[in-house]
């Protein structure tokens, strides 16, 4: 069905669908034959999402679009410094078949123009003409997520008709920018412009270069990401021809147009965009291609330089571990301990794309806290992409803090970051697979300094629980008589959700996790809490009578004390007085992880 965002598009392709201004390509004969009224339009998103109307379908050959992806390919291939060598990277401000090279180098002024062009192609490494484009034709089909055919018949045209074409070469390997065999680089040239796509394949080649050279369909990478800012910025100010300058100020998008009647634009981070209309103007570009981009432009803001300021919500919320803390339940006592002590563990969630700014803001923040802060928690779990750059800064802000004699946790569970680089002696740091996960080895980390004697080894006594406080010792004697001891071994249920109560559990050694039914035939559901040594479980279920409400299963070989319904139900007629204790100490057990809930949810809302 038709969203907002589609039919924008289809009033776009409505406003410019009778446009009949410009002439089809006519200095190759066979591109004549196109269809002057074909017309489409295709958008695709760097998460996959397309868009198209019209004849986004129809296959039509590539022609100079193909020069930025050549580009990159050699800049994959040799590097940049090999690349330089040969081939410029400044605006010629002349026709794209002009024969422009510096007067002191000898090098095409930019690769977006033919002489650059063909020296691109020339520095494609095969064994022949055959195996050298079938390198660029595989290349071209990663960029589009599909095989890519050629049409012969232009390509036999446009070998027939090459004669300046061939001259450029000739004139490239006069000046040594072109090695030989000179006639082969200018015949795979001839054969990558006509490489057959459609509008829809060209949106994706340019979702591919707006995601950082993963093509957002296949999830391939086609392009280093080193290189993709190389190829955007000379499409920026060479991809128009001499129409580039006016192109960038009224549509401010990285761009690439062709003869054959295809545009493609490039919004960094966000989206591709391709046009095919083979009515040109007199510098070459598409007359329906140039208007559509103008208007979907200012339709979408699309314009680079009108970019809005990085959003003030990547830090998504920043706390203390003595504010919120993590699903593990656990002795009051050592609740409290964190209480007290949790305020020197500062959590910071990230969110969204991180490039420099954002990375400041994290920089800043932590400085601010520094003194106060003994270990910084940074969650980059809904965090997209980072580079090369912004990394760095982490390292140096992760290194900087470690010589402060304080540490880092990062969780990263997409491993958007590289772990190895942080391997080193001069950084306290360590990685998380999840936030809660993080949470409870700082919790650990405070209960072992600020308790004098943790249960670690033994069984914690029936009487230290708290669902036995207030009780004297005749009524202890008694419950004693009433408990059972059930060891389970790690990895095991304990309890199922669904089923019937028949037991209160107080968990004497070990730990537990407490499950969600698990889905699509998965052996565990997602875990919501944990309880330690020391805490009770089951006792709501066994109160009220209701199904279990999860699963429950030993995290490690665990030793618990059980009280039965049964024998729960006996007390209640043989001594109301301590079965009221009991049910009046569950109420308070569980009105004290309502209450830890609630300032928890009041620490995230502020």
């Amino acid at each position: 069905m038709d969203n907002t965002i589609s039919r924008i598009i289809a009033k776009v392709y409505e406003n410019y669908r009778s446009c009949n201004e410009g002439t089809v390509a006519d200095y190759i004969p066979e591109l004549t034959r196109a269809d002057p009224n074909w017309f489409g339009i295709s958008v695709f998103t760097t998460d996959g999402y397309g868009y198209a109307i019209g004849d986004s379908e129809q296959p039509f050959t590539i022609q100079s679009i193909s020069k930025a992806f050549t580009f990159g390919m050699i800049l994959d291939d040799h590097g940049p410094k090999a690349v330089d060598a040969r081939i410029g990277v400044e605006p010629s401000g002349e026709a794209f078949n002009s024969i422009s090279l510096d007067s002191e180098t000898g090098r095409p002024f930019n690769p977006m123009i033919n002489a650059g062009a063909i020296a691109a192609t020339g520095m494609v490494q095969g064994s022949g003409f055959e195996d050298r484009f079938e390198k660029i034709r595989r290349r071209f089909s990663a960029f589009a997520g599909c095989d890519l055919g050629v049409d012969e018949a232009v390509y036999r045209s446009e070998s027939a008709t090459g004669f300046r074409n061939r001259a450029i070469a000739n004139l490239l390997r006069n000046v040594e920018m072109l090695d030989d065999p000179v006639d082969e680089a200018a015949e795979v040239y001839f054969k990558q412009c006509s490489i057959l796509v459609t509008c829809r394949d060209l949106a994706v080649m340019a979702a591919s270069l707006a995601n950082g050279g993963v093509n957002p369909v296949t999830g391939e990478r086609v392009l280093q990401l080193e290189n993709v800012e190389k190829v955007l910025s000379v499409m920026s100010t060479c991809g128009m021809y001499d129409y580039s300058g006016e192109w960038i100020f009224r549509v401010g998008l990285p761009a690439k147009s062709g003869v054959g009647g295809g545009v493609l634009g490039v919004l960094p981070g966000q989206l591709g965009v391709a046009v095919f209309s083979p009515r040109l103007d007199a510098k070459g570009n598409s007359v329906r291609g140039v208007r559509t981009f103008v208007e979907l432009s200012q339709s979408f803001n699309l314009h680079l330089f009108n970019y809005p300021v990085i959003s003030g919500h990547v830090i998504r919320r920043h706390y203390k571990l003595s504010e919120v803390g993590s699903n593990r339940q656990r002795l009051k006592s050592h609740h409290e301990v964190i209480r007290e002590y949790g305020n020197a563990v500062r959590v910071i969630e990230l969110q969204g794309d991180i490039f420099f700014t954002a990375m400041e803001r994290l920089v800043r923040l932590q400085t601010e806290l520094l003194e106060e802060t003994d270990t910084f928690v940074v969650d980059m779990t809904r965090v997209g992409l980072i580079d090369r750059a912004t990394e760095d800064i982490l390292f140096t802000v992760t290194a900087d803090i470690s010589e402060a004699g304080k540490q880092m946790i990062l969780i990263d569970p997409s491993e958007v970051i590289d772990r190895g680089r942080f391997d080193s002696e001069t950084v306290n740091v360590a990685f998380a697979s999840d936030l809660d996960t993080a949470l409870e080895f700082c919790e650990d980390r405070l209960i072992d300094e600020h308790v004098e004697a943790p249960i670690v080894a033994g069984l914690v006594p029936f009487h230290e629980f708290e669902l036995f406080q207030s009780l004297n010792s005749k009524e202890l004697t008694r419950i004693e008589g009433l408990l059972e001891m059930e060891s389970f071994a790690r990895d095991s249920k304990i309890v199922s959700q669904g089923e019937e109560p028949d037991y209160m559990y107080l968990l004497a050694k070990g730990s537990v996790g407490i499950h969600l039914k698990p889905k699509n035939g998965a052996l565990r559901g997602q875990r919501v809490a944990a309880f330690c040594s020391g805490v009770c479980f089951g006792d709501l279920a066994v109160v009220d009578g209701s199904k279990r409400s999860a699963d429950v299963w030993a995290n490690e070989t665990s030793i618990c004390y059980l009280l039965s319904l049964e024998k729960l139900g006996r007390l209640a007629e043989e001594d109301p007085a301590t079965h009221s204790k009991i049910l009046r100490n569950i109420l308070l057990i569980n009105i004290d992880r309502l209450r830890r809930c609630n300032q928890e949810i009041g620490s995230l809302k502020a």
